[in-house]
């Protein structure tokens, strides 16, 4: 088991020890730390921002009752039914008679009613997500984000850290083109 001074060598002084050894105990603190409070930050700022959006989508969208203009296609692929695209009249908010095509379960016939969502404007729009589907969107999203910048971090430390090894390379490089010839003349 390492201790805690073998750990924390790269701290002290001593005559080993290089600047490049300094830097990477700092880049590493320092991407331990953007990591420690940086994700967690993001993670959560991205759920709250997706929840929140999402939670208005679910405030800015009504069901609304329309009638089928032509009949919806018949799809037997389904057990149970299903979905289909058909031609929708509805009433607007502003009272405005609208047409167009909505969701609708498969096999009604025209003048058949059927729930469809509209916006504030009255205009056409996909059902709202759920509220355990805005959850688990929001939940991913900042796991996601937090993931991310993990990762972004890590290689971001990681990069660092091979330029120093390559500095600390041609350090060695150097100072052995230094040395070297002194101790080939003391061995012969």
């Amino acid at each position: 088991m390492m201790g805690t001074k073998a750990m924390l060598w790269r701290w002290r002084r001593n005559a080993l020890r290089r600047r490049s050894d300094a830097t990477e105990a700092w880049v590493v603190l320092a991407t331990g730390m953007a990591i420690a409070i940086g994700a967690p930050m993001t993670g959560a700022a991205t759920a709250w921002t997706v929840q929140d959006a999402l939670d208005r989508q679910r405030q800015d969208r009504h069901s609304t009752m329309a009638v089928l203009t032509a009949n919806a296609p018949v799809v037997r692929a389904y057990v149970g039914g299903g979905t289909v695209r058909a031609s929708v009249r509805w009433t607007a908010p502003d009272g405005t008679t609208r047409t167009g095509d909505a969701e609708v379960k498969t096999g009604l016939k025209a003048g058949d009613r059927a729930t469809v969502w509209t916006d504030n404007r009255g205009a056409l729009t996909g059902e709202p997500a759920g509220l355990a589907e805005v959850e688990a969107r929001a939940g991913l999203s900042g796991a996601m984000t937090a993931g991310g910048v993990c990762a972004v971090l890590v290689t971001g430390g990681w990069v660092v850290r091979r330029r120093l090894d390559v500095h600390r390379a041609g350090e060695w490089e150097r100072e052995w083109a230094e040395v070297g010839p002194q101790w080939a003349r003391k061995r012969a």
